[in-house]
């Protein structure tokens, strides 16, 4: 179910991300005919171009990966509403989804306290 509603929101909120100006031409998640691939090729391409051009070249690759873990939901909210145009029952609906989230640690039986997400989102 959760991945159904995951690309029904993808469906209805790609659109109008794209159309705000606020999605660079590079990124190549959730684009139809981009991927890791078409990433890579595209660096391999600049780096074999660039020392065709006997230009010197610095690749610098950072894993970014867990990002969203580290973003205060407060600002992500403020953000894509103030940035990205979302309101409304999406942005609600988005609230929803970051906001009243516990975390805890499980070892065996054993638990740890419960506390609350103030960044990233539990699964």
């Amino acid at each position: 179910m959760s991945k159904i509603l995951e690309k029904l929101a993808l469906h209805r909120l790609q659109p109008h991300v794209m159309s705000t100006g606020n999605f660079s031409e590079f990124q190549s998640a959730y684009r139809a005919g981009h991927s890791t691939e078409t990433a890579l090729l595209k660096v391999v391409n600049d780096v074999v171009t660039s020392t065709c051009d006997r230009l010197s070249t610095v690749l610098l690759s950072l894993d970014i990966s867990a990002a969203f873990d580290t973003i205060d939901h407060n600002i992500f909210l403020d953000r894509i509403s103030s940035d990205i145009g979302i309101c409304g029952s999406a942005l609600g609906w988005l609230q929803s989804f970051v906001t009243g989230r516990y975390q805890y640690v499980a070892i065996g039986a054993q638990k740890s306290l419960q506390t609350i997400c103030a960044y990233g989102v539990t699964g």
